[in-house]
């Protein structure tokens, strides 16, 4: 493989989970700024805020990137390398919230979603570079 290749959270989901938090950012200020606000509105458009502002760096930070030797697994608060030869197993699971790839290592548990751009293309990347067999998949 020449470069790696770096698999992150759909651009239009950061881009709306952004956006969304600069509307209640905005929502928030009119609210201080207005006489006689409710303090239940400050608190709530505060929460919204927060809320926002937390998934915009969670999904802005967390990647998984593919190199030649394994891939590297990054949230805001870590990185995890992981080699190809660690992955034992990888389990995918359908839900409500969409498709879940966990992929079982000696050292504990990586996973990514099909929240990810281009997550059947890392899926099938993966199962490649461990050499793993379809067949050894739990669906």
């Amino acid at each position: 493989m020449d470069a790696a290749r770096i698999y992150k959270t759909r651009l239009p989901l950061r881009i709306a989970v952004a956006t969304a938090g600069t509307f209640w950012f905005g929502v928030l200020v009119v609210l201080l700024g207005a006489p006689g606000a409710e303090p239940r509105a400050v608190l709530g458009a505060t929460l919204f805020v927060a809320f926002f502002a937390a998934f915009t760096l969670v999904y802005s930070r967390t990647s998984i990137t593919v190199t030649d030797e394994g891939i590297v697994a990054a949230t805001p608060f870590s990185r995890r390398p992981v080699r190809f030869e660690e992955i034992r197993e990888i389990v995918v699971q359908d839900g409500l919230g969409g498709r879940v790839y966990a992929l079982f290592t000696p050292r504990g548990r990586v996973q990514f979603t099909s929240l990810f751009a281009r997550h059947r293309e890392l899926f099938e990347l993966l199962l490649e570079r461990a050499d793993l067999s379809p067949q050894r998949l739990r669906r």
